[in-house]
């Protein structure tokens, strides 16, 4: 048992950095945010609307400022179509922010554009003619955020850290 916890804890170390493959001079961090969700009837279907936006933690790990620092953004998610039998469909919402005279060893936030998520669900008693589910719900597979300093890529952050290896970044 105490030659186990020795390599719990380097297992543990280990996915604990991985979530921050980061470069030296900037860490990125980001943590989801519900901004608003309505209810709403349409015929024989519940739909429900979520607004959610990502709160980026930008830190300046270096001791110099950084004139113009670039931040862009992809937030990926899935898009089932109601009644449709198909695999869903992943889309991914993308953005940018310009953060100008960031001073060293300092901490900025900032939050991304809104990104609507919309669930749908049959009343029960009622069907699809395709044979599809009744319920469709469109959810965050992943985010992936890039700083770049005069063109350079200066810092990154993916959650889960295999979304980097699995998609294309999209200028």
């Amino acid at each position: 048992m105490r030659k186990s916890v020795p390599k719990l804890l380097v297992i543990f170390s280990m996915i604990a950095t991985s979530a921050f493959a980061q470069f030296d001079e900037v860490r990125l961090s980001a943590t989801p945010k519900k901004l608003d969700e309505q209810k709403d009837r349409q015929g024989n279907v519940t739909v429900t609307t979520k607004e959610i936006a990502y709160t980026v933690t930008v830190e300046n790990r270096s001791f110099k400022t950084i004139s113009e620092l670039q931040i862009k953004y992809m937030i990926f998610y899935l898009d089932p179509k109601p009644g449709s039998r198909e695999k869903p469909l992943e889309a991914f919402h993308k953005g940018s922010q310009t953060l100008t005279d960031f001073a060293g060893n300092r901490t900025l936030t900032f939050e991304t554009a809104p990104l609507k998520l919309v669930k749908e669900e049959l009343d029960s008693g009622f069907y699809f003619e395709s044979g599809g589910s009744g319920r469709s719900k469109d959810r965050v597979t992943g985010v992936w955020i890039r700083a770049y300093a005069n063109g350079d890529l200066v810092g990154e952050y993916s959650n889960p850290t295999t979304i980097a290896k699995k998609r294309e970044w999209k200028e």
